[in-house]
């Protein structure tokens, strides 16, 4: 068991202490077809038969496997106990959680985010029928430790995400180099595509679109592959949003963007600038005004308020093992999304800040990641600050 395993393990026991639950409990069968995102945090490897994983506040963690898999879970070092059963499972899921004697189970389940929402129906029912006729069945909570355990990240799972965006301005670096009037969108994407195979690295989103590349007001701005036919153009905004996950499978989430000199111009022109300060000065107050307890709603309000007058939005959303890692949403009040805006931040959310400010040159685009720490946000590592330019031949 490596040090993200134990990190994230001592961070249940807090969570579940700071909640006042004895019992957080992950169930999952077949889980490399369907699992839930949660048992992806505490878990290395898969299990076939339907399981129970036992996380308690004293720091003890048991798991309930068929006889089959639990060798294999045992070899990772996950568990203080693991127990085979036969034909037998729901009755020892029943005598295992009046062991634990829980005030409070809570189990992975949410109406409107599916990263919290990973517990399946059939899997909730069968719960349910074991705890059938004891008070058990009448302590059930909803969600309420894996949004912590989700949304607050380590400082392993920090590491992680880190090393991954210094790839990701290396890459960028290389473009400003490569880059010229003439270059496809399809080309900078089958370089991206090469320096992610290079460093072991695997898309954040679609593969196909991924990085999206964006060059001048041409662009479709959809989730669609590149284009092999619209290249880079003196005078253009070039637009890069990539993001990659590091092999352990944790995502970034990242945009860039240049301006492209025509020939004899040596200044960018006002209009590319002055929405390309309106950006980074968005970002910039929002990460240093945001504080732990303000809702997301707060926080997508303050953002676009420093927006207006622009062709722009800001937005941003939790990244982590998924690319859209649920638990909050920087976003304004929506029935689709239910309650997601009013969740409170927490220290040691990580999440990004982005904003797409239309121009008559293009799109620009920045996206920075960012940690919540008492003070603000803090970049998880060095942010754009000014608009980089590409020579016109």
């Amino acid at each position: 068991m490596d040090a993200l395993y134990s990190g994230k393990y001592a961070q249940v026991v807090e969570v579940l202490n700071e909640l006042d639950i004895d019992l957080w409990l992950v169930m999952g069968r077949e889980t490399v077809d369907v699992c839930d995102p949660g048992l992806r945090l505490v878990f290395p490897s898969n299990i076939m038969g339907v399981s129970a994983f036992f996380f308690t506040r004293d720091g003890r963690r048991r798991a309930l496997v068929r006889r089959k898999d639990v060798e294999g879970v045992q070899e990772t070092g996950c568990f203080d106990e693991v127990v085979g059963y036969a034909d037998d499972f729901d009755e020892m899921l029943g005598a295992t959680i009046a062991e634990i004697d829980p005030n409070v189970i809570d189990i992975d389940v949410d109406l409107h985010d599916a990263l919290t929402d990973g517990l399946t129906a059939g899997l909730y029912l069968r719960l349910l029928a074991a705890l059938d006729g004891t008070p058990y069945k009448d302590r059930i909570s909803y969600g309420r430790a894996i949004r912590s355990i989700r949304g607050r990240k380590t400082e392993e799972e920090i590491a992680l995400q880190t090393e991954v965006l210094k790839l990701l301005n290396q890459v960028c670096a290389e473009l400003t180099d490569r880059v010229r009037p003439g270059t496809t969108e399809e080309w900078v994407w089958e370089y991206c595509q090469q320096f992610m195979r290079d460093h072991s690295l695997t898309s954040s989103w679609e593969n196909d679109a991924c990085p999206l590349v964006h060059a001048g007001i041409r662009a479709n701005q959809g989730l669609v592959h590149p284009s092999a036919t619209n290249s880079v153009q003196p005078g253009d905004v070039f637009h890069l949003s990539f993001g990659a996950k590091h092999p352990s499978g944790y995502a970034t989430d990242f945009q860039r963007s240049w301006y492209v000199f025509e020939p004899g111009e040596t200044t960018i022109p006002e209009e590319v600038q002055a929405a390309f300060n309106a950006t980074i000065e968005a970002i910039d107050y929002t990460r240093r005004t945001m504080r732990p307890g303000d809702e997301g709603r707060y926080v997508n309000k303050i953002f676009n308020e420093k927006l207006v007058g622009f062709n722009a939005s800001g937005g941003g959303h939790a990244v982590g093992r998924a690319l859209h890692d649920g638990c909050f949403q920087l976003a304004g009040d929506s029935k689709v999304i239910g309650k997601l805006p009013e969740v409170k931040l927490e220290v040691g959310n990580v999440f990004t800040l982005e904003v797409f400010c239309n121009t008559p040159r293009g799109v620009i685009g920045i996206e920075e990641m960012i940690r919540l720490t008492p003070d603000g946000g803090e970049y998880l590592y060095i942010p754009q600050r000014e608009l980089w330019t590409l020579p016109s031949a």
